[in-house]
């Protein structure tokens, strides 16, 4: 057993070697997954750029549950892609941070390496730049506010270099560990930089996360719209850094609303953290942070990995109906199914229009009726009572104090949709599908208008899901 072990022990000394030699040197491989689903790498295939727009104003963003991803700018590996490679890869120079927004993400984890002399930040992982700086995350973010005001960004800031002599490491990079120019970089450099990055982009930051000397009150939604706002500022060893972000997060004992096992890689037992502590946010009013993420590279799983088979488990347990608020979640290589699971995680009643794909034409209840085994129907979008839905924490689509409703709990093709008494079962539970489609829970099968008519008072029906303008509908 002895031999055996010391065999072991050579040939991993050898992959960290070999791994070393690589990752130190210039290279452009990528481990871009080559597989997804709906809860992984998808991150596009729905758009929810405003989701946030229909929500009250006076509402907590402690109330919130807000997608996010883990390593934000993370599409670029060296010659470890399998190891540093945490994001779908949209482009560079914030390119990714669009897809991410415009897919429905409000929180992002920004790491940054001091350069230029002391003067500027750009975005790595680990040592691994990643072809943006942090003027493209500001610009890239400010122009996403600016087109959708009723939306706010979360980020968390971390100065990701550890291999400075001033951080206990060597003065210069290696594998796993970028150093900063120079190489001996403080909490006062990394601050004075941020603060001149904030001076020359006025008003997009919450000013109380951003005042240096002291932390934020939670902020409704009504305060952060329009702002990035600054949860926690950390350095390269996880220290807070005081005078930024929000003060539930950075002051007393903060970690107990954050779960980020970040090495745990046994799938089981990652979930089953993420999951216990998703329902302790569910039970509180207080903010908390889950980490779907973990990396083992070289000898384990890595986070495309890690991703493949938790993300799945989120949608799942999201879609169970066993919580309606749970934070902040922050991913690798989201779906959109998780995005959309996460976005319909909400503990408030939001009342919305839902357009057809079908230019003008919106989800209405015909004739207005408050009788169960009312018709549901497509009619010009008027703004009307008829056409105004609530989008329940349960997956139920409600108007007129009725759900909309697969008649009779069928499930072949043409069976017609009706408003019915809410009675929680699968035919009046609705996700969201690819290309914006309305998917029933108890057949798979997508709200369809058939034959993709235009006039109003057409019937809708559930049919095969086929990707079609005439099953598509917007949900912020």
């Amino acid at each position: 057993m002895r031999h055996t072990a010391v065999a072991v022990l050579s040939t991993s000394l050898l992959l960290l070697t070999t791994l070393t030699t690589l990752a130190t040197t210039a290279g452009t491989a990528s481990a871009q997954p080559t597989t997804s689903s709906d809860a992984f790498n998808s991150l596009t295939v729905e758009s929810h750029p405003d989701w946030m727009a229909g929500l009250p104003a006076q509402t907590g963003i402690n109330a919130l549950t807000i997608p996010g991803t883990h390593d934000t700018m993370a599409i670029h590996g060296g010659w470890a892609p399998w190891a540093y490679e945490a994001q779908e890869d949209h482009g560079d120079s914030g390119a990714t941070l669009d897809a991410q927004l415009n897919a429905g993400v409000r929180a992002i984890d920004i790491r940054v390496r001091v350069v230029n002399n002391d003067t500027a930040f750009a975005i790595h992982h680990t040592d691994v730049y990643q072809n943006a700086n942090f003027d493209d995350v500001l610009t890239h973010a400010r122009n996403f506010l600016s087109a959708h005001p009723g939306e706010t960004v979360l980020m968390d800031l971390h100065g990701e270099c550890d291999g400075d002599s001033t951080e206990g490491g060597s003065g210069s990079s290696s594998v796993g560990h970028c150093a900063d120019d120079p190489s001996n970089i403080t909490q006062a450099d990394r601050t004075r930089i941020f603060d001149g990055y904030v001076s020359r982009y006025p008003g997009l930051f919450y000013a109380p996360t951003v005042t240096g000397n002291s932390t934020a009150d939670m902020p409704t939604l009504g305060q952060a719209r329009g702002h990035i706002v600054l949860t926690t500022f950390t350095g390269p060893r996880g220290g807070i850094y005081g005078g930024y972000g929000l003060t539930q997060l950075t002051t007393g004992d903060y970690n107990q609303y954050v779960e980020n096992d970040w090495t745990q890689c046994n799938t089981d037992s990652k979930w089953g953290e993420a999951q216990a502590n998703m329902v302790k946010a569910n039970a509180s009013n207080a903010m908390y942070t889950t980490y779907l993420s973990a990396n083992c590279t070289p000898l384990g799983a890595g986070p495309a990995d890690v991703a493949g088979a938790v993300n799945p488990r989120a949608v799942d347990f999201l879609n169970s109906g066993a919580t309606n608020h749970v934070g902040v979640v922050l991913t690798d290589f989201p779906g959109h199914a998780l995005i959309a699971a996460l976005i319909r995680q909400q503990s408030y009643q939001q009342v919305v229009a839902v357009p057809s794909g079908l230019a003008g034409k919106c989800l209405d209840d015909y004739n207005s009726s408050t009788t169960p085994g009312a018709t549901v129907d497509l009619w010009d979008c008027n703004g009307t009572g008829a056409q105004q839905w609530t989008v329940m924490p349960d997956r139920t689509l409600r108007t007129a104090g009725l759900c909309l409703d697969v008649t009779g709990g069928a499930t072949a093709n043409g069976t017609h949709v009706e408003l019915w008494t809410c009675n929680g079962a699968a035919n009046q539970k609705w996700t969201g599908g690819a290309n914006g489609s309305l998917v029933s829970v108890a057949s798979g099968k997508c709200l369809d208008d058939p034959g993709a008519s235009t006039d109003n008072g057409s019937q809708l029906i559930i049919w095969d899901c086929n990707g079609g303008a005439n099953q598509r509908w917007t949900l912020p």
